[in-house]
Parts: C-alpha cells; sequence; structure tokens
C-alpha cells in the first residue's frame, strides 16, 4: 500500500530520517511553527500560510456518528494478532487505509490521521500497549484501570508472567506461620 502512496517506489527505497534530527531542523527554521502532539510526535507548520488542509490535532470532530459506530465495531472485532496496529498515528492511518475499510471510504490520509488522532484522545476507541495502537480495551491504560478497579497489581497482558519464587499460601498455612513466629518470638523474649 505504501507504493500506492508514492507509485514507482517502495518503503525499503525511502531514506531513513531520525525523526528527533528532523524536529531540531524544523525548530531552527524560523519559516516554520512546531507543535508537540501527545508528548511523542510534532506538527509542523508553515508560519503565515492559510491551512487548507486537516490539523490532526484538532479537538474538534467533524465526523458522523456511524463512522465512530463503524470504528468501535472494528475494533471490537479484532483478535490475535490482528489487534496489534502500528503505534505512531501516521503509521496506524497508513495500515487503517490500506485495508480499504469502508467506514474509511473516500478519506484522505489526513482525515484518517485525524480520525486515529479522535479515536485516541476523545473516543478511547484506541490505545497504547508496548508500541503499538490497540482497541481500547487491551491498551495499557484501560489493564491499569481494571487493574486498580480490582486492587490487584498491573501485569502487561501482553508479556508472560515470570513465575514466582514464592507459592501462594492459603489463608490456614497463613495463619498457622504467623502463629509459629510470634510463638517463637515470645519464646525468644522470655529466655
Amino acid at each position: 500500500c505504501a507504493a500506492a502512496m508514492c507509485p514507482g517506489s517502495s518503503q525499503d527505497d525511502w531514506p531513513m530520517v531520525d525523526p528527533k534530527s528532523l524536529e531540531r531542523v524544523c525548530q531552527a527554521c524560523p519559516a516554520l511553527l512546531v507543535q508537540e502532539v501527545d508528548g511523542n510526535e510534532v506538527t509542523v507548520l508553515l508560519l503565515g500560510v492559510h491551512m487548507s488542509f486537516v490539523d490532526v490535532s484538532s479537538a474538534a470532530d467533524p465526523y458522523p456518528q456511524q463512522l465512530w459506530i463503524a470504528a468501535a465495531a472494528y475494533f471490537g472485532s479484532l483478535q490475535g494478532q490482528d489487534v496489534l496496529l502500528p503505534g505512531g498515528r501516521y503509521a496506524c492511518a497508513q495500515a487503517l487505509a490500506c485495508m480499504r475499510l469502508p467506514w474509511l471510504n473516500g478519506r484522505s490520509l489526513g482525515e484518517v490521521c485525524h480520525i486515529v488522532q479522535l479515536a485516541v484522545s476523545q473516543k478511547r476507541l484506541l490505545g497504547y500497549i508496548d508500541g503499538n495502537m490497540v482497541p481500547c480495551s487491551l491498551s495499557e491504560e484501560s489493564v491499569k484501570e481494571k487493574c486498580a478497579a480490582w486492587q490487584q497489581p498491573f501485569c502487561n497482558p501482553t508479556k508472560k508472567p515470570e513465575p514466582t519464587s514464592c507459592p501462594v499460601a492459603t489463608w490456614e498455612q497463613m495463619r498457622s506461620c504467623l502463629s509459629n513466629i510470634l510463638h517463637s518470638s515470645y519464646s525468644d523474649e522470655v529466655g
């Protein structure tokens, strides 16, 4: 699909650019305005030029409710490895655009980027885990909220739990051990 966005080339032909270096170059240019978005991405705008494109960081939601219903149904239907989408807003938007999903039909890549942004920031349809975007119910934030509600420690669902070195005791075992500790402690103090 990347080749479709740039006919005659593949993504492997594109030069690798360090995002932080590019950001520093843009910040040094007085004709550009660099704005931070979501703490890990930036938007670069030309100063003095009227914006005639989609502002992917805008909080405004111009999309019909049917789009959000279809998006929620789609993300809710994902299973297995399909739940893992690329982690950046742009990369995720590219992947979704390549899937030719009916609810994104006719949307520009900029609009899909904006939809991804709103799906994360406002609609809570998408979230992050281990550098990937996933349906919100599987995101690290959602899992942490569920763990907090159940007063349980956070356990990343994408990682296998490490075997515990200590077995979990039953209440009866705990009472017996505590009783032994208290009795031995009392005996040591008396003697």
